[in-house]
């Protein structure tokens, strides 16, 4: 009893301490933040905060579907733990993959084979960036002068992003074809832990290596047939992406917006989010904010556009995030539960 209060109030200084470096990091208002909120319009924050969720649970169905295709019986609120943890640690780290580990970890923790965690991750990241690579497209193809009356920094941002995500697709798939890719950055890690004298555990590594790039090319030959499967995950990240610019949009009409001026600010939002997406900032942080800043002042006054930039980022990051670390706590302290519970177990039969 008194450890899983310990793990309950740990959770909580947690959850309250990320809260406060989440905001006081990114120079945020929590009064500005406050006064939005109560200004803006019920009717429509409610469709932003379950965009805010939405962008999580999409996330987390497609990894469910991934790792069943599999052969794995994952359940549904497994993968809204799983994308929790890819979201939270995401916004932490300075990486667009920071995430992956995390989920990685709860996934390892549920049974599910090294192999199959990686391809699963690998097929749901490639999708990912292509969700947001067909969102930018059809912003370019549909909204070009948005693009154009960014400043000059920003379409700078704009073209890297773009670029960064085309090499990754690139990148992704032919790690998922070749997997002689795998085996050549194998032998060099086997190489560099030779030189470093640590003989037995290479040759372990070596022994295994075989194995694995056998089981990896059985995984991604099982999701290469399912050209079904390949559709729904895409369609899930593109939802998953949507969901997320959908925030703003909503944030938007709850500040009392013009409901014509839709779909310009999801173009707009959609350049944001190619923009900051490779910044080395952890959830790019600032980058964001000056993106969108400036974003939306092509649309409204300076303060309306300031007041939209925090209520928008507010939900759509901050509030995600701190979801997310709830989320992944409560997965890790339900972990330690059991483990404890089946130690105990163990205890008891060997009396």
């Amino acid at each position: 009893m008194k450890k899983k209060v310990f793990w309950a109030l740990f959770s909580l200084f947690l959850s309250i301490l990320t809260f406060y470096a989440l905001f006081y990091n990114s120079g945020l208002s929590l009064s500005e933040l406050w006064i939005n909120v109560k200004e803006a319009s019920p009717v429509w924050l409610i469709p932003a905060v379950l965009c805010m969720f939405g962008y999580i649970f999409f996330e987390g169905r497609s990894l469910v579907l991934i790792l069943r295709t599999l052969g794995y019986p994952a359940k549904k609120r497994r993968g809204f733990l799983y994308a929790s943890a890819d979201i939270y640690f995401s916004s932490i780290t300075p990486s667009a993959t920071g995430g992956q580990p995390a989920s990685a970890y709860f996934m390892h923790k549920d049974g599910i084979s090294g192999v199959a965690v990686t391809v699963s991750l690998i097929l749901n990241l490639t999708m990912y960036t292509i969700a947001i690579i067909t969102l930018g497209l059809l912003s370019i193809i549909f909204f070009p002068r948005v693009f154009m009356n960014f400043e000059l920094p920003c379409k700078i941002m704009i073209l890297i992003g773009i670029v960064m995500m085309f090499l990754l697709t690139v990148f992704f798939i032919i790690l998922l074809k070749r997997q002689s890719i795998l085996v050549t950055m194998g032998n060099i890690i086997i190489r560099i832990m030779r030189r470093m004298h640590f003989k037995t555990a290479a040759g372990k590594f070596e022994a295994r290596l075989k194995t694995i790039i056998e089981n990896y090319n059985e995984c991604v030959v099982t999701l290469a047939g399912k050209k079904k499967l390949l559709v729904k995950t895409f369609l899930l990240n593109l939802m998953q992406r949507a969901s997320q610019i959908l925030v703003t949009v909503f944030s938007y009409y709850a500040l009392h917006g013009k409901l014509t001026h839709g779909l310009l600010v999801f173009a707009i939002q959609t350049y944001v989010v190619m923009g900051s997406n490779f910044i080395p900032v952890p959830g790019a942080v600032g980058i964001s904010e000056f993106l969108m800043y400036l974003g939306y002042t092509m649309l409204l006054e300076e303060e309306a556009a300031y007041s939209l930039a925090i209520l928008g980022r507010g939900i759509s990051f901050y509030t995600c995030s701190i979801i997310s670390i709830i989320t992944v706590l409560f997965g890790y302290i339900i972990i330690r539960y059991k483990k404890a519970r089946e130690q105990s177990a163990l205890n008891e039969e060997s009396k």
